[in-house]
């Protein structure tokens, strides 16, 4: 009942025998001793529940010996024996040590009352054990608890550890670190699996050496490791020494091969039934087993670092493939950039054809005429004009080409008669619709129906071009023959010009995609001559349309607001500014047919050229003689035309510029202002118009003219 023997120390023979009887009685069992030396020898290692000790012994004083004992056994209770003359003095001495202690006065009239006594100092040396025993476990529990918190905060911070750290070995290497701290193990590591080689490779480890981390691999199946891979099953070995599953680990001699040392829980890493590798750990520091909730801890971890591998595979992935498609689309980007411009060049080439076409035939008509016996002056202006006309139009192509990568701020601003564009695109294109098609012997007609049309702002030259087309896209829609009909009607604020053919029509969905650009359906074509067309109309603020139907023909009509231009009063006051006398004007060109030419259309105005065929002669010029106007190129070898304008500027700030180019640089107006540009004029140009820009820029002189000056030129 009492597993713990008690110590009975009493120099009198009778009273050890009595209580031994008494206590052996009540089930306990006893050690008696005469002397202090005899009980502390008795004790040795043995836990003693109760000390019964007389407070007079033959070698000492009792309580000497109570002292030594609660030292040895705290948990020990005592029962202090004293007689009446030493009661006092053993009361007393009691209460100065502060024992907690019974006491029983010899001689003993009633056993059983003792019992009770030591029966108390037995239940409450019980009592004390076993709150001793609570409070243990109530530390062991509170451990337990604060390990189990810590490693649930762990788990929390690697989950949110998934969210902010994005590459891949960073994120193994925060989860094997986890390990390491929390398990407290030698070495750790964390093993993933090569799909297409089925082996593993450790991707972050603690405690392995660097080389050994570098050149491991593991076959499915091979080590303790491989098995766990391979069964997708954990493994936890409390002895290493005694577990069979350890013997083939333990037998390498190699104390840096990382199978040498003994893993003695892995872990899989899986995802979806998937293993993904494993987490092994090695034995603790401190030399404690581990437990089934080291091993939960593990597989929650593993869970965790599941998810962030596989999420960091497929951003992986995902940004493999979004480089792949961003090259691809560098790639396609360029080719399809390629094949625009091609098809821009093809599309400009077709433009270009038909206006050599008609400058080549109006050309060989013009020779005809001059060499007859008595040539008509007036057909003979009227060629040349046309000649004229058709040249403008390809400088506007030009500037389209230029412009299909730029947005035009211009706007065109020239007097039209639409009536008059319509009359001279008749005329332009009559080789194609009279001439080409009669050799061929089809008869194509074109009947004017010009309406009462008020004038307004545009630029004839492209309007011209648009009708132009329109009446080549009728032409070829008439393999047989026909008639097209071109009106003009004015409708409210609006100018209406509509081309009607009796042509092959187009079906619905021909008609949709009409303006888009590269859209064709003509064999060879490039499919820009109406998304040309379209832009041009869109910069007129105007708008285009298409009716027609298959086999009954097609109708075109644009609409063009009509905007009052300028008086030509007020653009005659503008053009002349102040009266201009004879100037000394110096043009700058590495062409020599570009300054010849110049030199020429100054000379009816009455001024005097000077020459220079490059920057730096025209700067030593600028130091030497007094010029009251530069005409410069822009591109030029060695000194460009904005180095030119700066050179004159800085010598004289109030001399006039004219930049001359044949590149759109209008856009460009940040440049234009720093370099000190006055006025520019594009190449090519008329002769008319060469001659208004220097009149302008002379009668202006010493203004600033130069934003002003950029929209009138």
């Amino acid at each position: 009942m009492y597993p713990d023997p008690v110590l009975i120390v009493d120099d009198e023979f009778p009273i050890r025998e009595a209580l031994s009887s008494l206590l052996r009685d009540k089930g306990c069992k006893t050690l008696t001793a005469g002397t202090a030396e005899e009980a502390l020898a008795l004790m040795g290692g043995a836990a003693i529940s109760v000390a019964m000790v007389g407070i007079q012994l033959p070698d000492g004083n009792g309580l000497q010996l109570l002292d030594e004992i609660k030292r040895r056994s705290p948990s020990t209770e005592v029962v202090i024996m004293a007689g009446n003359a030493f009661l006092e003095t053993a009361l007393g001495v009691i209460r100065h040590w502060g024992y907690d202690s019974i006491y029983v006065q010899k001689p003993f009239d009633d056993l059983e009352a003792v019992w009770a006594v030591i029966r108390r100092a037995l239940e409450k040396r019980s009592l004390s054990l076993r709150n001793q025993e609570l409070m243990k476990d109530l530390e062991r529990r509170n451990r337990e608890m604060h390990a189990a918190i810590k490693r649930q905060n762990s788990l929390i911070n690697a989950g949110r550890a998934m969210s902010g750290i994005v590459a891949h070995s960073e994120l193994l290497d925060y989860f094997i670190g986890v390990v390491a701290e929390e398990l407290d193990v030698e070495r750790a590591s964390l093993m993933l699996m090569d799909e297409k080689t089925g082996e593993m490779w450790i991707a972050a480890s603690r405690g392995l050496n660097e080389e050994v981390a570098r050149e491991v691999r593991l076959k499915a199946g091979q080590g303790i490791a491989g098995w766990v891979a391979r069964e997708g099953k954990p493994i936890l070995v409390k002895d290493v020494e005694t577990d069979p599953r350890m013997q083939r680990t333990l037998t390498s001699t190699s104390a840096s091969s990382f199978i040498s040392a003994p893993i003695v829980l892995s872990i899989p890493i899986l995802f979806r039934e998937k293993v993904l590798g494993v987490i092994n750990v090695t034995n603790r520091r401190s030399g404690a087993s581990f437990e089934e909730d080291d091993m939960a801890f593990l597989y929650s971890l593993a869970g965790h670092a599941a998810v962030a591998i596989e999420r960091a595979r497929q951003f992986e992935e995902l940004q493999g493939a979004f480089l792949s498609i961003q090259d691809a689309q560098k790639h396609l980007i360029h080719s399809e950039r390629l094949k625009a411009f091609g098809q821009l060049a093809a599309g400009v080439a077709h433009d270009f054809n038909n206006l050599l076409t008609g400058i080549l035939g109006q050309a060989e008509l013009l020779q005809v005429k001059l060499d007859e016996p008595t040539p008509d002056f007036a057909a003979l202006r009227k060629k040349a004009g046309l000649i004229q006309s058709l040249a403008l139009q390809g400088a506007a192509a030009v500037r389209r080409m230029q412009d299909f990568t730029r947005i035009r701020k211009d706007a065109p601003s020239e007097v039209v008669d639409l009536n008059a564009v319509v009359r001279n695109a008749v005329e332009v294109t009559q080789p194609k619709w009279k001439d080409e098609c009669e050799a061929r012997g089809v008869c194509v007609t074109v009947r004017q129906e010009p309406g009462s049309l008020p004038l307004t702002s545009g630029s004839v030259s492209e309007l011209t071009q648009v009708v132009s087309n329109l009446i080549f896209n009728a032409v070829e829609a008439m393999d047989t023959g026909g008639e097209i009909t071109i009106a003009t009607r004015a409708d409210g604020k609006d100018i209406r010009l509509s081309v009607t053919d009796t042509g092959v029509g187009m079906p619905p969905e021909v008609q949709q995609r009409i303006f888009e650009p590269f859209f064709t359906t003509k064999k060879g074509g490039q499919g820009l001559g109406m998304s040309i067309l379209y832009g041009i109309v869109a910069r007129h603020r105007g708008e285009i349309t298409v009716r027609s139907e298959e086999g009954k023909g097609s109708i075109v009509e644009l609409r063009l607001p009509v905007i009052v231009p300028a008086s030509r009063e007020r653009e005659r006051r503008r053009a002349e500014g102040r009266p201009v006398g004879p100037a000394k004007v110096l043009i700058v060109d590495d062409s020599d047919l570009n300054r010849n030419l110049f030199e020429n259309y100054l000379l009816p105005l009455g001024h005097t050229a000077t020459l220079a065929a490059n920057g730096r002669e025209a700067l030593a010029i600028l130091e030497r003689e007094a010029i009251d106007l530069v005409i410069t190129d822009l591109s030029m070898p060695g000194l460009s035309g904005w180095q030119v304008t700066e050179g004159a500027k800085k010598h004289n700030p109030k001399v006039p510029v004219i930049l001359v180019s044949g590149w759109a640089i209008q856009q460009d107006e940040p440049r234009i202002r720093e370099s000190g540009v006055d006025w520019i004029l594009q190449k090519p140009c008329s002769m008319a118009k060469f001659q208004e820009a220097v009149q302008k820029a002379l009668g202006h002189a010493g203004e600033d003219g130069a934003g002003e000056g950029i929209a009138a030129l």
